[in-house]
């Protein structure tokens, strides 16, 4: 006697999703920080026949029981980004400022901006690069010693992953038949069938058993991972002079990785305007510094001390005076020094060339105190960003360049620093040091070079001159004033 008994069971768990996304509704301040009031997971399907499906995200997991729009509350997080704001008043009549984006994420980003009114720039878009920084300068014309920026807006996308669990429509089925043994027994036989009719792989989990009068006959639990298209086959057996209920439990999922964007969001009111954050704005005060009277008797004083120095020539260099007055005015011994300098060129047909020191300087051989404080961006702040160092026993002079005029070479002292990445002139001062900075030293140059628009060699000698004290002679107008702000004493080529 042969009996077959066919169940066809479907779970149908397909997940069909809308639209993902995370959004954190964000506050970002001039300063660099900012403020982060919700989190939220938005998680758009709509599939009728979807349930139990898991949600894990940030080292946590979510359950949504049934389907439907929902979003799910998240721990707040802030974002790895920063904004700065500073500003410098470059004349009487014109403002600039820095917007500053850092990129602290180990990859590239694209920032939308919009801007308040008033200045040269009302939209733009700019790449940051992965763990770097970009700076945008913005312009108004406006002579008063006061600037407001205002509130701006900004807006990009973060990439995250999501697992997602969730169950598939599968088949399966169970035949039931049984045969007569030789003493007269009855032996069932229960055949499981379950198939993968997807193209994706599934993991399975199955539990097997049968009820004899009210008896749980228990044949295993079971995993598998069924290929696409592809099925199962388990069989199993037990004598019985009454006839079995044969069962099974059936577990079937999907691990999904889904790519969602992270979005700032922007709070009016009670809602949220999904893609965009804010920026909050600030005021500056800056007054066009002018020198003062202090300033000018400490110059004058030097240019006494350079005139009765004039003619103390080393022994080793003959034709550079150690001393001069940083003026453009020669003097009688001035231009007889050129023009024997002319004279002795016409004659030996080569240039004459001073004995040339490199060599770097590193922080053991300072033998006095420095002083250097943090740097900040914001330029109502610049007066206490740097603070000029101890005298040293011996001040050099520092330069942003090392091709000198023969009247350049007449000011300086006969021991000169130039930073690295000069180029460097046939005619030099008897004792120049080429001086290596280092890493934290060519950041600040660098900071310096890209917030306040200055060539990089002058900020370099800016940041020697924080460093070693002296006179700093620049070549950049505004390296110059940028100088005298911070309180070295510079003169400009």
């Amino acid at each position: 006697m042969l009996t077959t008994l066919i169940f066809f069971v479907l779970f149908f768990l397909s997940l069909c999703f809308g639209e993902m996304y995370e959004y954190r509704g964000v506050v970002f301040y001039p300063n660099g920080s900012q403020t982060i009031d919700v989190s939220k997971l938005y998680v758009d399907y709509s599939n009728p026949n979807t349930f139990g499906i898991y949600v894990f995200y940030r080292n946590s997991s979510y359950y949504i029981p049934y389907p439907k729009n929902t979003t799910i509350d998240l721990p707040p997080k802030n974002f790895n980004i920063s904004i700065t704001i500073s500003a410098d008043r470059i004349s009487q009549n014109e403002w600039r400022v820095y917007y500053k984006i850092v990129n602290n994420y180990s990859y590239n980003l694209l920032f939308n901006i919009t801007f308040p009114n008033g200045f040269n720039i009302k939209n733009t878009s700019i790449l940051v690069p992965a763990n770097s920084y970009k700076t945008i300068t913005l312009s108004k014309k406006l002579n008063s010693n006061t600037l407001y920026f205002g509130d701006s807006n900004v807006s990009f996308e973060i990439p995250a992953i999501v697992k997602i669990r969730y169950s598939l429509s599968i088949p399966f089925s169970i035949m039931k038949s049984n045969k007569i043994l030789n003493n007269s027994s009855i032996e069932w036989t229960a055949t499981y069938i379950i198939k993968n009719n997807k193209n994706i792989s599934l993991n399975v989990n199955v539990s097997y058993w049968a009820i004899v009068n009210d008896n749980r006959i228990n044949f295993g639990n079971y995993s598998y991972i069924l290929n696409p298209n592809g099925n199962i086959t388990q069989s199993f057996n037990l004598i019985s002079d009454d006839v079995p209920i044969f069962y099974l439990k059936l577990y079937v999922w999907n691990d999904s990785y889904q790519t969602i964007k992270v979005k700032p969001a922007l709070k009016v009111n009670n809602s949220y305007i999904i893609g965009l954050g804010k920026v909050k704005g600030r005021s500056f005060n800056i007054s066009l510094n002018k020198p003062s009277t202090h300033h000018k008797k400490e110059t004058a004083k030097k240019e006494t001390q350079y005139k009765k120095t004039e003619n103390e020539v080393p022994a080793n260099v003959k034709e550079t005076p150690t001393h001069h007055k940083y003026e453009r005015v020669k003097t009688t011994q001035t231009q007889g020094r050129e023009e024997k300098l002319s004279k002795n060129k016409n004659e030996n047909k080569k240039e004459k060339k001073y004995p040339l020191i490199i060599r770097p300087i590193f922080e053991e051989k300072i033998k006095t105190s420095l002083v250097a404080t943090a740097i900040t961006t914001t330029s109502t702040s610049i007066m206490v960003m740097l603070i000029p160092p101890l005298l040293l026993r011996r001040r050099p002079d520092i330069s942003d360049k090392g091709v000198f005029t023969i009247e350049e070479l007449e000011v300086l002292n006969s021991w000169v620093y130039v930073p690295e990445g000069c180029e460097l002139g046939k005619i030099l001062p008897g004792g120049i040091t080429i001086v290596k900075l280092s890493d934290s030293e060519k950041a600040l140059a660098r900071e310096l070079h890209e917030v306040y628009d200055i060539p990089l060699n002058s900020a370099k000698a800016i940041v020697l001159g924080v460093k070693y004290g002296g006179r700093v002679f620049l070549s950049d107008e505004r390296a110059y004033r940028l100088a005298i702000r911070i309180g070295l004493e510079a003169y400009i080529f």
